[in-house]
């Protein structure tokens, strides 16, 4: 009986490594567009990726059929974060230097508005919805706050105050919390959206720049790169479970439907992909400062920027695992 059982422990233990070692990352492609890519977007249907680019005040639109820049246009000073409406009708931009949210037509690529929203707006999210976007004030070393703002009218609905240099943010499903990682303050704030308050804050590790939720949604993942690794919370018992090893300076992350996660390593020039136990599959090389990672709806693409390079990298996912 105990023979049996050990040899099962084996043999699913060589079927748990056989799963690892077939996922790859291929690089197929490398795309120039404009200087200091930053972040990225892609349309709802994931025909276009929309890359700010930070150094040339423009935003580079990518055919992801073709893996071509095909259009360049003006995304305002200094554009950062980006967003796109679930209808695909507007385009939402931050613009670091100017305290501004430029707001563009997703067809004609035309200024259509500019928000004026608080000081320096380093990124923004649309909720799942649409109807309301949120501005990650990252605030010059000073308390951030996070503006709240109505995309058909483009009219401010309120701010809420959270810790030092906010960075980025993630909206739940359903659209009733938004999660705010600070950077300056190493935390993460809940914020309770129909009420427009703080409802918890948990410390992380050092420097939070990302995050991601899980398939289900119960469990977030963010990167803190002044620690060099990946916090696990919990988001039904509200707490942080155990921080995982990655790479250094992870500075964005990503997770697909199977809970495979990945993670770009500013620092070493990488890309990472974990299993969902945090096991490592593969790292592969990116180029100088990569910035943000985003995977193509049918999760067979993850698209890299890649800040000195003025690149967009391009990696095939493919899974070789025999079906069992």
């Amino acid at each position: 009986m105990k023979t049996n059982q050990l040899t099962r422990m084996v043999l699913l233990l060589l079927i748990g490594l056989t799963s690892l070692s077939a996922v790859h990352l291929t690089q197929v492609k490398k795309i120039k567009v404009g200087n200091s890519p930053t972040y990225a977007a892609l349309s709802p249907d994931g025909r276009l990726l929309f890359v700010a680019n930070f150094a040339s005040d423009e935003i580079s639109v990518i055919d992801t059929a073709t893996l071509r820049t095909i259009k360049k246009f003006y995304g305002g000073h200094e554009p950062v974060g980006i967003a796109i409406t679930p209808d695909a009708d507007k385009i939402f931009v931050t613009n670091l230097a100017g305290g501004l949210i430029k707001v563009i037509d997703a067809k004609t690529y035309e200024v259509k508005d500019d928000i004026k929203v608080g000081d320096t707006p380093s990124n923004i999210t649309i909720s799942p919805r649409g109807g309301q976007a949120f501005v990650t004030n990252y605030g010059r070393g000073r308390i951030g706050r996070i503006d709240f703002i109505d995309t058909s009218t483009h009219r401010i609905l309120g701010e809420v105050e959270v810790g030092v240099r906010p960075l980025a943010s993630v909206v739940s499903e359903l659209g009733d919390r938004l999660y705010v990682v600070c950077g300056g303050s190493n935390d993460l704030y809940i914020i309770d959206i129909s009420q427009r308050r703080v409802i918890e804050t948990l410390p992380v590790g050092q420097g939070p720049d990302a995050l991601a939720f899980s398939p289900d949604g119960n469990t977030l993942y963010i990167s803190n790169s002044g620690t060099h690794d990946v916090s696990i919370v919990d988001l039904i018992d509200l707490k942080e479970i155990r921080r995982e090893k990655v790479g250094s300076k992870p500075f964005s992350i990503a997770v697909n439907k199977d809970g495979f996660i990945f993670v770009v390593e500013s620092e070493d020039k990488t890309l990472s992909l974990f299993s969902p136990d945090f096991e490592k599959i593969t790292t592969v090389k990116v180029g100088d400062r990569p910035i943000d990672v985003k995977l193509s709806p049918d999760e067979r693409f993850a698209y890299v920027t890649v800040e000195q390079d003025n690149r967009v990298f391009v990696f095939e996912i493919t899974d070789d695992t025999p079906d069992r």
